[in-house]
């Protein structure tokens, strides 16, 4: 088991046409870090982001990684502890989202993620219903070791981009990530993806 405890606190050009299968569809990358309960993540998924990626999701190749300002207190002979800038409800949203990430193919587990980040009051019980099958084992997975690995993995990768993170959201596109970017990426998603895309594949998404 795991501990939480609250604390405030550039690719070359590649054109579709150039690929031997003139079906094939190229796909962006997009990775966007986040909190569960971040109002600003909330806004930008409910807003922005899973829009966009119901128009384009055959466009996108999109991770979400949810850890954002969190940290991880590892402990010698003891369970790792475990920090959320919203406090210790927030590090159990995290894991829950990750084995939902984990359990579910995107195109089912991000409508689930979408969902959860509606508002503050919405309940796994009422996103996961279309996949009942699935919860306990989401479940299982949120209270154990395996949801505590995938948090930690988490970390490391969110870890590798700025750490801390600046600002949560944050997105990385094709390129490295630029803080000076963010706030069009934030602000302006679809346009953003659009300009990418185009600018890596020769055509518009």
């Amino acid at each position: 088991m795991y501990t939480v405890v609250g604390h405030e606190r550039y690719l070359p050009l590649v054109r579709a046409s150039s690929i031997g299968n003139s079906s094939y569809t190229p796909k962006l990358p997009v990775t966007v870090y986040y909190e569960a309960l971040c109002s600003d993540s909330m806004v930008f998924i409910k807003n922005q982001l899973y829009p966009t990626w119901l128009r384009h999701e055959n466009k996108m190749n999109l991770r979400l990684v949810p850890f954002g300002k969190a940290w991880i207190e590892e402990r010698a002979n003891d369970t790792p502890k475990f920090y959320c800038q919203h406090g210790p409800r927030e590090c159990e949203l995290n894991i829950l989202h990750g084995c939902i990430l984990k359990k579910l193919a995107f195109k089912k587990a991000f409508p689930v993620v979408a969902c959860l980040m509606t508002n503050f009051q919405t309940s796994f019980d009422q996103c996961i219903e279309e996949y009942a099958s699935y919860k306990q084992g989401i479940v299982n997975c949120s209270q154990g070791q395996k949801g505590a690995k995938l948090f930690a993995k988490f970390g490391n990768e969110t870890d590798s981009v700025h750490r801390p993170l600046p600002f949560v959201p944050s997105i990385v596109g094709d390129q490295p990530y630029d803080f000076y970017e963010q706030d069009d990426w934030l602000q302006h998603f679809e346009r953003k993806f659009a300009e990418r895309y185009e600018a890596k594949f020769g055509t518009k998404p």
